[in-house]
């Protein structure tokens, strides 16, 4: 595998454009901002220099927010902010700003809901222009350079925008306000309350009417895989609350989701892994970008559904997931790379597809026509391009067909034309390795190396893969060591050296990732001190967090940190996106480390966080399942001192019947624990620190 920290731009060979002058992107460490460090447009990294800019030079600031792996982030890079034309403009009306909503999923947060206020809907690359003290006034995702039909070109908003701003400036103040004042008042928290069963039979019943019974998914194209959709579902299919046949309907929908996922182009059959989403409701047409995210909550996904029903498939699928992380996402380091781009020097997805003459030049006569036939390979290609949408005679590979059927139509046993099949995968993907590969961005994220940290985990019990465990534990000790600051606290991302505050989506994912860790490390009986290094670390986690996310006024975690004073608001909320929300897998981690440590103040600030979201859950339920399901779990804890600590041992199983009200009681006024003392649980920290380091030793002492 090709090193990330040798891999160019998509698109643009080292030596076209090793002569541009870098602006002020240049230093930053993101490959996001480092595709745009030699645009022509004067960028700034998002920080105090850009604001005092916009305020000595009286102009508006353009900001723009996208991700190294996202398509459409690149074509609007080539198209507009790589052009002279574009920069000129942009440069003269306003102070340009670029964010890796990597590094800061909280500001692609808070202006994502700006986008959705002004117009319905979001996406990347996200684009707005905000006043100098950073309140927002225009909100939009992908620009053309020029207007075409309905869609405004960045060329004629650039200038509208520079007369608006020296010529009607309070109507543009005015529009900030107003726009403000709405998103404050959507954030702002109605008292507290319960989070009932009626909440999660709304979602229910939500989720079937949307159910794609042919296709598998919600809705229509384009399809995302909903990962927290699938885990509600799952829990639902556990759940004692419901009747067998619902068990097996919500269970039925997960398991066809997978299926046809895993049949589909969104899935790569050849190296493994998922892309982000598919542009049609088949699950067939990719696009290509495949993010660590992604690939950790579906496995967690096809270990929860192995738990709920045990099926050979599931390994299959967890198989392939951990496969491909560990070959393309992860390099030296225990640890786990961000994502792979959609694109190549070829072009988007260019690695991945196939023209018929390829194949067939590659493979022999008789498992040519076996393969084609398998994956719907045609001589004119079966991949449409996305704008002109016309086939352009390149094949995406997907199953079309079961083994079984090719079987009987090629005349062989079905492991005879199983075994032809992945002789020719692996064929055509050592030939695929050949080709110019679509870069890696090589940054450590500390939230999503959590989620895989805990999906590791919990496969490893599921599927009875020890291996996968020690993966977690090797993993959790690097963050530990790499992004642990004893004097700064918690940092979010590693590149060469780590500088971004950790978010409460950080911590959530990290804590969640380490109760998976003592749950897989109770049931494969590793031992009591090895069970209570993992909570130690969970405890030093949820003080963090609690220290820095924490709203002790109205509850919950806020997304955006108080320490940055260029944001004009503190954003919060509990809608699950891809991924389940930083309050919720919060919720859910804190209720099992204050079970697991017999530690109340954990429990009652778990059902504090869901109790402050109780109110939008019950108006909007399918955006807050992962609340939902986390305000299921709950356990009685007991103080301290009403009886002696007893020996670690595993959580009852986590079903919906663990909590049959569902709902937010008003904490009791009962004896707490009082706050661990700091000193004591870093020392703890620190000795687990060193049991890691030798047991990662002796790994890799194995492995040579």
């Amino acid at each position: 595998m090709t090193g990330p920290e040798e891999r160019s731009r998509p698109g643009a060979a080292p030596a076209e454009e090793a002569w541009l002058p870098k602006n002020r992107l240049g230093d930053e460490r993101s490959p996001f901002l480092q595709q745009h460090a030699r645009d022509p447009i004067g960028w700034y990294p998002w920080g105090p220099e850009a604001f005092e800019a916009a305020r000595r030079e009286d102009k508006p600031l353009f900001l723009s927010i996208g991700f190294s792996s996202c398509h459409w982030c690149h074509v609007m890079e080539r198209e507009c902010f790589s052009d002279p034309e574009t920069a000129e403009l942009m440069n003269d009306a306003c102070i340009p700003v670029c964010v890796d909503r990597e590094e800061r999923p909280d500001l692609d947060a808070l202006f994502m809901e700006v986008c959705r206020l002004q117009n319905g809907s979001g996406g990347w690359p996200l684009n707005l222009f905000l006043a100098p003290d950073g309140r927002p006034f225009f909100a939009t995702t992908w620009l053309p350079k020029r207007t075409t039909g309905q869609m405004p070109g960045i060329t004629d908003i650039l200038p509208r925008v520079k007369w608006l701003w020296l010529m009607q400036r309070e109507d543009v103040l005015r529009a900030a306000e107003d726009l403000t004042a709405l998103l404050q008042l959507r954030c702002r928290l109605p008292r507290k309350g319960r989070v009932g069963t009626a909440a999660a039979r709304e979602a229910l019943n939500a989720l079937r009417r949307s159910f794609d019974v042919d296709w598998g998914g919600f809705g229509t194209a384009p399809k995302f895989p909903e990962v927290p959709k699938l885990l509600f579902l799952l829990q639902q299919a556990g759940s004692a609350l419901n009747s067998q046949q619902e068990r097996d309907e919500t269970f039925a929908m997960v398991d066809l989701t997978l299926r046809r996922m895993w049949r589909g182009g969104i899935h790569d059959h050849l190296g493994g892994g998922f892309a982000r989403y598919a542009t049609d409701e088949r699950w067939i047409t990719p696009h290509f970008e495949k993010l660590l995210s992604t690939q950790a909550a579906l496995l967690l996904t096809a270990a929860l559904a192995q738990e709920v029903r045990p099926d050979p498939f599931y390994r299959t699928m967890a198989e392939d997931i951990v496969g491909f992380v560990t070959r393309d996402l992860s390099d030296s380091s225990p640890a786990f790379y961000t994502s792979i781009d959609s694109e190549s020097a070829d072009g988007e997805g260019r690695y991945y597809l196939w023209r018929d003459n390829e194949i067939r030049a590659l493979l022999p006569d008789g498992e040519a026509g076996l393969f084609c036939a398998a994956y719907a390979v045609m001589p004119g290609g079966n991949f449409g391009d996305e704008l002109a949408g016309a086939k352009i005679g390149y094949n995406i590979l997907y199953e079309a067909t079961t083994v079984s059927e090719l079987a009987r139509r090629f005349g062989l046993r079905p492991q005879d034309a199983a075994q032809k099949l992945a002789d020719a995968r692996a064929r055509l993907l050592e030939a695929r390795r050949r080709r110019p590969a679509p870069a890696c961005d090589a940054k450590v994220l500390m939230g999503w190396n959590g989620l895989m940290i805990g999906a590791l985990a919990r496969a490893s019990s599921a599927f009875d893969c020890p291996d996968w465990r020690e993966l977690a534990e090797r993993t959790a000790f690097f963050l530990q060591k790499t992004l642990l600051d004893r004097k700064a606290g918690w940092l979010r991302r590693w590149r060469d050296s780590s500088d971004i505050p950790a978010l409460a989506g950080d911590y959530a994912a990290l804590l969640w990732g380490v109760t998976e860790l003592y749950r897989a490390a109770v049931k494969a009986e590793a031992g009591e001190k090895q069970a209570r290094d993992w909570l130690d670390y969970g405890a030093l986690l949820a003080e963090a967090m609690i220290e820095n996310c924490l709203d002790r006024e109205e509850g919950g975690l806020f997304l955006t940190p108080g320490s940055d004073a260029n944001i004009f608001m503190r954003y919060k909320t509990a809608e699950d996106g891809d991924l389940p929300s930083a309050n919720a897998l919060a919720a859910l981690a804190l209720s099992r480390l204050g079970a697991a440590l017999e530690e109340k103040r954990y429990a009652d600030l778990s059902k504090e966080i869901v109790a402050s979201f109780a109110h939008a859950a019950a108006q909007d339920p399918v955006s807050h399942l992962s609340l939902i399901a986390a305000s299921a779990l709950w356990r009685p804890v007991k103080p301290k001192d009403e009886e002696p600590r007893k020996k670690p041992a595993e959580e009852p199983e986590e079903t919906a019947a663990a909590a049959p009200d569902g709902g937010v009681e008003p904490a009791p006024e009962e004896e707490v624990r009082r706050r661990p003392d700091r000193a004591a649980r870093h020392e703890r920290a620190a000795r687990h620190e060193r049991r890691l380091s030798r047991a990662h030793r002796s790994a890799r002492s194995k492995d040579r």
